[in-house]
């Protein structure tokens, strides 16, 4: 172009740049070389229209020997102290000719009726220094009820953004035709507060309180369901591949959907996964591979192998078919399910083997595209991300031609890339869409807004800080036009300030969470309070930070911001009512049912042995379960990753169980361990023989106990029963009855619902009355015994048990097992004894009140009141009264 030599093609008729905050030297000499070639039209937003070029901050000047700075000018203080770069680029784009002989201005004057428009005017006119020499009474005074410019001290994030919230909320109350697209809130780091404006914004149970918002920036890396995927699959070779890992990469959307898995087939395969014992490893290969021992208890292909060998044979009481077991609850709907789970572990076994060896960029390109479409398959809402992720991996290989490298490279160093890459990408959408808009604070985000929010604004959070490495000879030498980070982020702020129309809100965190300390805001936010301290005053004995910054309290319930008067404010009704509560003292808890349900229709009068058992372990639970239809589920707890190291709870007993029933028919014992391995459910190695020696040994020397009382008398016909009592018809049969006794055992601490149950089966053996069968009972557990006599009223206290039953039927009967076994212990019926088994022990060992039906049922108010005790005396007093 300076030659003179006339340019062929390629030029474009016109050339504009919009809403660039600076450019380069270098970059502003090549646009000035194009001008006599083609129009070329700069949009440069200037905070200014005065000339502004030799304005210095008054920290600045005071650094200037006297003669220097008596000859410069402060101005305005905001935009000498954040208008640097600006500054910069204005005075390079006069200095260029050209552009500057075709320069047009277009200021519109914002005005002066609030504090926010006042101090963009003096700014304009770059007017308002404030200077020292001015006196208090020359400082132009704000209005007390002027919000237009908000300072929010908060105790962390969240707090700040459910102060925002609210504040939103009475923006939008106070009309003026504010809707929820002419607020936008931005903040230096948006992934920290993205999840906590999900939860505030989604969270509110009101729908006249909901605003509808939309968050921007978000990194593909945390935010994409595709990126984060496709950096999951990358980090299996290598790994121990542990169930939650693999299982996690299986829920993720675009996962379920290449492999057709909905809710309730990820619901069974999860079920299969803990029942299987699968913790982590696919076989013993891999863990040897990891420098590991190698057995293949616990691992994914063990697992498989026992649901595929289900799918084919049935469990035959244990029975190992070529040293596996098969899985005895494979149902005939299950199989396609159990066949995309092996197709999916498959191929992670595949990448597992095949990403641990270098390749080429190139090669790693194809590789990565092969994962995208063997574990992906996209929608409508995630096209766009898989297009931009091909494109990063499209980046990848170009890079590899540019540099001329064809040499093969690691995984991680292929990870690192594509985390850091992805890091960098942005999700695209959620930018202005229609509510408030949230949104990280970058250059060129100067649009106009009626509300301008930014959070986040903390002490060394922004403006960030440049970090070059110290053989960076650009920043060591800086010049005019070179990219300063500090500089970018304050020249942002002033922008923000100029973009606000009603508005210019600021939060941070300004107060400890730990001891209410006073924590400093960003020095730009103490900047502004300074610049408006200078040329305000919000009255005689009011301090203008006082009237700007509102410093909120730690919790959102605090009586404050509900409290006439006050300056903070809420709109949660959820916090007031909590708070009005309060205030009006406990209210006495309302019963769980105020009306007894109608009395159960025919059909419940056929009772069987088992329902009553069941009603006389939980009778709330089976009020609730059968009358009413609810059932309280438990927390899904997360899934185990790693192998037992001991066997505990339920399966300890489970396990001890089967053993016993071995051991009572005369079987190796022993040779359960290799089921028992095959569950896995004992320790690999020879840790895992010494537990399940333990736990043999331990059965086998309460066998003994148990043959001791059976001796070699052979148990009698079991005895099936059907009685007629007080309206209803009892019905069942009764097993494991030797000559002199029912004897009822369980290889576990006896429980109060053992004793129940042992004494229910025995009034029903002494009720029948049948020839040739005894009449008493023997309940043997590990810890103890109990044995009940004959009774000679049984049908009597039976009907007794069915009128509490029918009561149980209309309402939850107000009776605790444990708790009532502990009152009654010795016949002392003591209270505290029950308030003790109710309440939790030592060690936060749970109490029977922790069972969640007792809690829904009587939880609210004291359990223990005269109907629980004339229902306990009802229950066990017999019981007491025919113990041997």
């Amino acid at each position: 172009m300076r030659t003179g030599a006339p340019v062929k093609s390629g030029m474009p008729e016109r050339i504009a740049l919009f809403g660039i905050s600076y450019l380069p030297e270098y970059h502003m000499e090549i646009l000035n070389a194009i001008v006599p070639v083609t129009e070329v039209n700069l949009f440069f937003l200037s905070p200014t229209k005065e000339y502004w070029a030799d304005i210095i901050s008054r920290q600045a000047k005071a650094k200037l020997p006297a003669k220097d700075g008596a000859l410069r000018s402060e101005g305005n203080p905001l935009l000498a102290s954040l208008g640097k770069l600006g500054r910069d680029f204005s005075d390079m784009v006069i200095g260029i000719g050209d552009v500057a002989a075709a320069e047009q201005d277009l200021y519109e004057a914002p005005g002066g009726s609030s504090l926010l428009q006042q101090i963009q005017t003096d700014i304009l006119n770059l007017a308002g220094a404030g200077e020292e020499e001015e006196k208090e009474k020359e400082k132009r005074p704000v209005n007390k009820d002027d919000r237009s410019i908000q300072i929010h001290s908060c105790h962390g994030p969240m707090r700040e953004t459910e102060v925002l919230y609210d504040n939103i909320l009475a923006l939008l109350e106070k009309g003026d035709g504010l809707a929820p697209r002419d607020i936008v809130v931005m903040t230096p780091d948006i992934e920290t507060y993205a999840p906590y404006i999900s939860t505030v914004f989604d969270g509110s149970q009101d729908a006249s309180l909901k605003i509808p918002y939309s968050i921007a920036d978000r990194r593909l890396k945390n935010e994409g369901r595709i990126a984060a995927v496709l950096l999951k699959l990358l980090g299996l070779p290598g790994s121990r591949l542990t169930v939650i890992q693999v299982f996690d990469i299986l829920t993720s959307t675009p996962v379920r959907r290449r492999f057709d898995l909905d809710d309730e087939e990820l619901e069974i395969v999860r079920e299969w996964i803990e029942q299987t014992s699968v913790r982590w490893g696919l076989d013993e290969q891999s863990r040897i591979r990891l420098g590991l021992p190698g057995y293949r208890e616990n691992s994914w292909r063990a697992g498989l192998d026992r649901l595929l060998l289900g799918y084919a044979m049935p469990d035959e009481e244990g029975r190992l078919f070529n040293g596996k077991l098969p899985y005895d609850e494979m149902e005939g709907s299950g199989t396609q399910t159990l066949g995309k789970l092996v197709e999916y572990i498959d191929r992670v076994s595949a990448i597992a083997d095949s990403l641990t060896r270098p390749r080429t960029l190139v090669d790693w390109q194809d590789q990565c595209r092969k994962l995208l479409a063997d574990f992906i398959t996209a929608d409508e809402d995630t096209a766009r991300e898989l297009a931009t992720v091909n494109g990063v991996l499209a980046d990848m290989a170009e890079l590899a031609e540019q540099a001329g490298f064809a040499e093969k490279v690691e995984l991680g160093v292929v990870r690192a890339w594509l985390t850091a890459r992805l890091d960098q990408e942005e999700k695209g959408l959620g930018f202005m869409t229609g509510g408030v808009t949230f949104c990280a604070m970058l250059p060129m985000r100067s649009i106009p807004f009626r509300v301008v929010a930014l959070i986040g604004m903390s002490d060394g959070a922004f403006p960030r800080q440049n970090r070059s490495p110290g053989f960076d000879l650009i920043a060591r030498n800086p010049r005019r036009g070179d990219r300063s980070l500090r500089d970018e982020d304050r020249y942002l702020f002033l922008e923000s300030i100029l973009s606000a129309r009603d508005c210019f809100y600021i939060s941070y965190v300004g107060q400890s969470i730990k001891d209410n300390g006073t924590i400093p805001p960003s020095v730009l936010v103490s900047e502004l309070i300074d610049a408006v301290d200078r040329a305000f005053t919000a009255g005689e004995h009011v301090k203008i930070e006082d009237h700007l910054v509102t410093r909120h309290r730690l919790q959102a319930f605090s009586r404050e911001y509900f409290t006439d008067g006050s300056r903070l404010f809420s709109y949660s009704a959820e916090n007031c009512a909590a708070l009005d509560e309060k205030r009006n003292g406990p209210k006495e808890a309302a019963a769980f049912l105020t009306t007894p349900l109608a009395a159960p229709a025919d059909e419940w009068k056929e009772v069987s042995l088992a329902k009553l058992l069941r009603f006389f372990d939980n009778p709330a639970k089976f009020f609730l379960e059968n009358r009413m239809g609810i059932r309280l589920e438990d927390l899904v707890a997360p899934l185990e990753e790693r192998e037992p190291f001991s066997v505990e709870g339920l399966e300890s007993y489970n396990l001890k169980k089967e053993l016993l029933e071995i051991v009572l028919k005369g079987g190796p014992v022993h040779d359960f361990l290799s089921v028992a391995r095959c569950r896995g459910i004992v320790p690999p190695a020879r840790h895992g023989e010494m537990v399940f020696e333990n736990a043999a040994t331990e059965v086998e020397g309460f066998a003994r106990k148990l043959q001791d009382e059976f001796g070699d008398k052979i148990p009698l016909a079991p005895l099936d029963f059907e009685l007629d009592l007080a309206g209803f018809r009892l019905t069942g049969r009764l097993e494991r009855i030797w000559p002199e006794r029912i004897i009822r055992y369980r290889c576990a601490k006896l429980k109060a619902k053992d004793r129940l149950r042992a004494w229910i089966e025995h009034l029903l053996l002494n009720a029948v009355k049948k020839g040739g069968y005894p009449r008493e009972t023997s309940l043997i557990m590990t810890d103890g015994a109990d044995a009940f006599g004959p009774v000679e009223d049984a049908a009597a206290i039976l009907r007794d048990l069915l009128d509490l039953y029918r009561q149980g039927l209309t309402a939850p009967l107000r009776f605790f097992p444990a708790s009532a076994m502990a009152y009654a212990d010795k016949e002392k019926w003591e209270l505290s004894r029950a308030r003790a088994k109710w309440e939790d022990g030592f060690n936060d060992i749970p109490g029977e009140g922790r069972d969640p039906y007792f809690k829904l049922c009587f939880g609210q108010a004291d359990p223990f009141n005269a109907e629980f005790e004339r229902i306990a005396h009802a229950v066990l007093e017999p019981l007491l009264q025919h113990r041997l």
